[in-house]
């Protein structure tokens, strides 16, 4: 009898660090990026119109010089350009649809210095931190 509770114990902690390890994969994937920009900023609560003026106020380079800085890593024709709160860090994102094909790429540049610090290739999981100091 006591062999059969050793059994029942030990499959369900390998059970549980089973669960547990799938849970911390499943964070990697979905958590946010490593990087971090040279102006941080938090939630004030005052609404995006105030937000959006605040972080104008903010940035250190406009939308053209994020725009020129993307499309020196990811060449194509720029979507759009926004200026973003992305978890506490003050970054243009640049959506460029690729010169070479595949699916658009959202490039964060940094607000404050123009490096880019992250491209999303899409959906894919193919995410890189680049934290390039050019």
């Amino acid at each position: 009898m006591n062999v059969t509770r050793k059994f029942v114990v030990v499959i369900t902690v390998s059970g549980l660090l089973g669960a547990v390890a799938l849970d911390g994969a499943y964070a990697a994937t979905t958590s946010s990026p490593s990087y971090q920009s040279s102006i941080t900023v938090g939630d004030t609560g005052d609404g995006e119109h105030a937000e959006a003026a605040r972080y104008m106020e903010l940035a250190k380079i406009d939308a053209g010089k994020a725009m020129a800085a993307a499309q020196t890593r990811v060449p194509g024709k720029v979507l759009s350009a926004a200026l973003d709160n992305e978890n506490g860090n003050l970054v243009y994102s640049v959506v460029i649809t690729p010169t070479a094909g595949g699916p658009a790429q959202d490039v964060k540049v940094d607000a404050g210095n123009g490096v880019v610090l992250h491209i999303d290739a899409g959906n894919s999981h193919e995410d890189r931190d680049e934290g390039d100091q050019d």
